[in-house]
């Protein structure tokens, strides 16, 4: 493929369009100008037949006076009384229509018009008459008409010159802003895009889009950084648990030690399994068709020792579970959501209590600790990303708010269907 000579930059787009408009503007001129100076030569010919035809009496009244073959009637108009007397280039267009103009050459120089009549003397004879006058004769003369023809041009070249400093400054006026996005997405793409508030809307309305979008795409990046930080952290634990009892399981030969490296093994290899699972459902959506698929929540499903052990002295864990509670939420979501927000809990309640609460329409932790402090998505524990990608996967809605007394509560709220 080769490249145009002709680049789509504003500058060449600008050039192309004062090009393309000068050319109109040319055009347009000439189309304008040529007519009207066609119209002028006519309405000049025409003045100069009516001139000629105007002086028939006189010629009449000179010939009853003189009775020549020949009367200069005005210094450009003749007249002929005789077909003899005429001269060699009028005697050319004979015959000549009686009562009528004739023009020969009428737009050059060596033209001429002959207008033929004729009229009764006084002797009752029938006299020809032949009026004739140059074509250019009555004209404003080449020196004027140059100058006409000069001013004509000049002042159509200074249309066109105002028509492009016109077209270039309203432009300029309307391509600046781009021009200006377009340097500062070069230069300072960390900055947020601003324009004049002289800009029209449409480029206002892109400009709050623009930063729009920076601000989501950062907000991505860093959610994506926190994804990968918790998914690196959820699955080293069991990872490091598999070689290590698969390690030690060629230490010893023991029958009941062997057992238990090779229950560690499976316990591990089954929570990663679990964690896999959830993580490869936030990123795929693969959970879309199970999101109206209600099944039964047990309270054996929740294993509340492992938080038990996690317990600061003094931190009371409480766990309720509504009878004949059901959830769209399958067995290793809701496990995984509750074990980040119980262990989020945990981590800023040094003393006092937590409560989970477990029904077919809200899930909550409650505790008594320091309630939120900083960014929520940041340090309250990497874990709530998790958790607010599941509720959106599942159709939950996720809330994490300070509590009127102490502590805070994370809250999920099951999203009515819609219709």
């Amino acid at each position: 493929m080769f490249k145009s000579v002709r680049g789509n930059a504003i500058k060449h787009v600008k050039a192309r369009l004062l090009f393309i408009f000068s050319t109109i503007a040319l055009i347009s001129s000439f189309l304008v100008f040529f007519p009207f100076s066609m119209y002028l030569v006519l309405n000049e010919d025409n003045q100069i037949a009516q001139h000629l035809v105007s002086f028939k009496q006189i010629a009449t009244k000179h010939y009853t006076l003189e009775q020549n073959d020949f009367a200069q009637l005005s210094p450009n108009v003749s007249a002929y009384y005789n077909q003899e007397a005429l001269p060699d280039r009028i005697k050319k267009l004979i015959p000549l229509a009686e009562n009528d103009i004739t023009r020969h050459r009428s737009f050059f120089s060596d033209g001429f018009v002959v207008f033929h009549s004729s009229f009764t003397d006084l002797q009752g004879k029938q006299i020809p008459l032949y009026l004739t006058i140059d074509a250019r004769a009555m004209e404003f003369g080449d020196d004027g008409w140059d100058v006409l023809l000069l001013i004509s041009f000049a002042l159509m070249i200074f249309l066109i010159t105002f028509l492009r400093f016109s077209l270039r400054r309203v432009f300029d006026g309307l391509m600046s802003p781009i021009t200006e996005l377009s340097h500062q997405l070069q230069h300072n793409p960390n900055d947020n895009f601003a324009v004049s508030d002289r800009s029209i809307d449409e480029l206002q309305t892109l400009t709050r889009h623009l930063n729009e979008y920076k601000q989501m795409k950062e907000r991505l990046a860093k959610q994506e950084l926190m994804f990968a930080k918790y998914a690196s952290h959820e699955l080293k634990t069991p990872i490091a648990i598999v070689l290590g009892a698969a390690n030690l399981q060629g230490m010893k030969d023991d029958p009941v030690f062997q057992a238990k490296q090779r229950e560690r093994i499976l316990i591990a290899a089954t929570n990663m399994h679990a964690t896999v699972e959830v993580l490869l459902n936030i990123v795929k959506q693969e959970n879309a068709n199970e999101a109206n698929a209600m099944r039964t929540v047990s309270e054996n499903e929740i294993s509340q020792d492992k938080f038990r052990t996690k317990l600061s002295d003094g931190v009371e864990l409480r766990f309720l579970i509504e009878p004949d509670t059901q959830t769209n939420m399958p067995e290793p979501v809701l496990h995984m959501i509750i074990k980040n927000l119980v262990n989020n809990a945990i981590r800023f309640t040094p003393k006092g209590r937590i409560t989970v609460h477990i029904d077919s329409n809200a899930v909550s932790v409650t505790d008594t600790g320091c309630g939120l402090i900083g960014n929520t998505e940041t340090e309250h524990g990497l874990g709530l990303l998790i958790v607010r990608r599941l509720c959106q996967s599942y159709g939950w809605e996720f809330e994490l708010r300070q509590n009127p007394e102490q502590g805070c509560t994370a809250e999920l709220n099951l999203l009515p269907i819609s219709n």
